[in-house]
């Protein structure tokens, strides 16, 4: 399957590879589909979500435990349930990062990305209960 992006050109993807998020990414509804990519030649290790029906929607996302050596949370039954989680090895966790200038990037630890490697259902989950940043600073000046 083909999916366009404007900032990585033409990708060809297996449609196996798509995760499905039943209800979108906070103020992004709309879009249920990305393809969740590996970026190479940053300073710090990021993934990318492209979504597949919008070539101008990319989010870089990180990997929180890398840059919080404190974060974590206890996922609801509930949405073990949604995201059909049995087993904490299904789960793979990252963030949405945001740039702010050259030299500055934050990452948002109070909404992380919950997504079952198996199924490749996702989920934008607002933690309950613990306060993370919602522009946790990485890499770079904070």
């Amino acid at each position: 399957m083909e999916v366009q992006s404007t900032r990585l050109g033409l990708l060809e993807v297996d449609s196996s590879d798509i995760i499905r998020f039943e209800q979108g990414i906070l103020g992004f509804s709309d879009f249920k589909e990305y393809v969740w990519l590996q970026a190479v030649g940053f300073k710090v290790e990021i993934d990318l979500l492209q979504s597949v029906d919008d070539a101008d929607l990319t989010f870089i996302v990180v990997d929180p435990f890398k840059y919080e050596s404190d974060y974590g949370f206890e996922l609801s039954g509930n949405w073990k349930h949604k995201l059909e989680i049995e087993s904490e090895h299904q789960v793979a966790v990252r963030t949405i990062v945001t740039i702010k200038g050259e030299e500055r990037m934050t990452t948002n630890l109070k909404a992380p990305i919950i997504i079952n490697t198996e199924s490749r259902q996702a989920a934008q989950v607002v933690l309950e209960g613990v306060s993370y940043d919602v522009q946790h600073p990485i890499g770079g000046e904070s």
